[in-house]
């Protein structure tokens, strides 16, 4: 049995990578560029696995924790986002 003060943590890779795909997913449907039928479905690709490496980061002894919460925050306001643009509902 190895000692508390010796457990082995993981790294925060995790957590680094759920943060920088819910950035992307939430900057892609609003890039300058010609996404002509593709624009409203641009975050699905970038959130959905934002939110899978959260869900990792968070469970377990990781470090970065906070970041995995921002990562899988900006994912779900992506995913919400490309919603509201698929669905072209208005408030």
């Amino acid at each position: 049995m190895v000692p508390a003060a010796q457990e082995r943590v993981g790294s925060g890779i995790f957590a680094a990578l759920a943060l920088l795909l819910g950035l992307a997913a939430l900057v892609a449907p609003f890039v300058p560029a010609d996404m002509t039928g593709f624009r409203q479905y641009a975050p699905f690709p970038f959130a959905l696995p934002g939110i899978a490496l959260a869900v990792i980061a968070l469970t377990g002894r990781r470090p970065a924790k906070p970041l995995a919460i921002t990562g899988a925050t900006l994912s779900v306001l992506a995913i919400a986002t490309g919603l509201y643009m698929v669905t072209g509902t208005t408030l």
